[in-house]
């Protein structure tokens, strides 16, 4: 657990949520680790997992897209007791195509003693460049069981 995350303020908690997000993108789940608690619940479409399987979700859609550091924008973050609400996009990459993605996602975590104790997200894909003068792809809700962007 790192020292600036554990007074519980707002900004610590966000300060939190948002070094958990640039984890994520890089891929580096052992830097995850101290900042999610042992007894962690994720609540997704995909069902409740604990922190193992939030990791295997983390490395799975390392395996699906590539992402850049910066591929998580937080276009909104309110902190209310102590859950942090967190609108988010973020662009990525087909590894498979190469097709460059943009997903707009929510997540309201609650962070107590500087780590992520429970989290509620959900992830939409809003669009992807035109194919064959086609529009962007139509919204679709991103949930596959093992593999969930619900993360």
């Amino acid at each position: 657990m790192q020292d600036e995350y554990l007074d519980d303020t707002p900004g610590a908690r966000k300060d939190l949520f948002r070094r958990l997000i640039e984890l994520y993108a890089l891929g580096d789940v052992d830097a995850l680790r101290p900042l999610v608690a042992a007894d962690y619940v994720g609540h997704t479409a995909a069902g409740d997992r604990d922190w193992a399987e939030f990791r295997q979700s983390i490395l799975n859609f390392h395996q699906i897209f590539e992402y850049a550091p910066d591929s998580f924008i937080v276009e909104d973050q309110f902190v209310e007791g102590d859950k942090v609400a967190t609108r988010m996009t973020a662009h990525v990459r087909s590894r498979e195509t190469g097709e460059a993605m943009t997903m707009i996602g929510i997540n309201l975590a609650v962070i107590r003693g500087g780590q992520i104790r429970e989290e509620w997200n959900t992830w939409e894909m809003v669009g992807s460049p035109a194919k064959d003068g086609e529009g962007a792809a139509d919204n679709a809700s991103l949930s596959v069981r093992g593999a969930s962007t619900s993360g």
